[in-house]
């Protein structure tokens, strides 16, 4: 048995690492999309998610100004992506309005804390 947990240890580590390669990924693609859509003078405002693991609840919410459709823009649904042609106090609560001198605050941190801060 002790085998058995020696393989759970290795295997865990392993996983570990690639999760955090997954999230720095991701979580890069969401501050380069929202970096275009700031040079483009839009509004950009983002909502981490802290509910549940990404694989159960994605990263948060990247809402931009505009009218276009995500997968008309990205050539496919991005669940983590919204556009609306009108951001109001009630469309924005909760999120944080993003600048170029805080895209790092689009952020992914573990709500087990197990896989620790992915920023």
């Amino acid at each position: 048995m002790k085998h058995l947990e020696s393989l759970w240890n290795e295997t865990k580590q392993k996983f570990d690492r690639l999760e955090k390669s997954l999230i720095d990924c991701y979580i890069a693609f969401l501050r380069e999309v929202a970096r275009v859509y700031l040079k483009q003078g839009r509004r950009v405002f983002f909502r981490e998610n802290r509910v549940v693991h990404w694989g159960e609840g994605n990263f948060g919410q990247l809402l931009i100004e505009g009218k276009e459709d995500v997968d008309e823009v990205f050539g496919d649904y991005i669940s983590e992506i919204r556009f609306e042609p009108k951001l109001t106090e009630k469309l924005v609560s909760g999120h944080i309005e993003i600048k170029q001198e805080n895209l790092n605050d689009i952020k992914y941190e573990s709500s087990s804390g197990d896989f620790g801060s992915y920023r």
